[in-house]
């Protein structure tokens, strides 16, 4: 897993496994779950703050799955939601976030977004993710 906080990389996807944009600023977490989703083969790009996630929605591929805080420096995880899907409109998105009241309170998207609540198991993380990708 590559730290991208700069929004450097290509983010191109190895042929076959699925990609993971994962926005996180916790330097922790961020290091453990992009381990284990890479090695329950997925191919994860970590962005560590809302501006360098700015940029990658703006420049880069569409990932399979978006991962995301919701409490992120230089940007809220919903706005960068909602930026996401306008440029693309059925990218799935789950928020693991430790507010996730505050999270319920903003309006459904279309599709409607994943919210799981931190601490999360990994097993649920998983579930949801691979339910996402396959209806894709």
């Amino acid at each position: 897993m590559g730290d991208e906080s700069d929004g450097g990389g290509s983010g191109a996807p190895r042929a076959g496994l699925p990609s993971v944009l994962l926005i996180e600023d916790d330097v922790t977490s961020a290091s453990r779950l992009g381990q284990l989703l890479a090695e329950d083969g997925y191919v994860v790009e970590w962005l560590r703050d809302g501006r360098a996630a700015l940029a990658r929605i703006s420049e880069g591929a569409k990932p399979d799955v978006i991962l995301m805080d919701y409490k992120l420096p230089h940007e809220d995880g919903f706005a960068l939601a909602r930026k996401a899907r306008a440029r693309w409109a059925s990218v799935p998105i789950v928020f693991v976030t430790s507010y996730p009241e505050v999270v319920s309170r903003e309006p459904v998207m279309d599709p409607p977004a994943t919210l799981l609540s931190k601490p999360v198991a990994y097993d649920e993380l998983v579930a949801a993710m691979g339910a996402l990708v396959v209806r894709r």
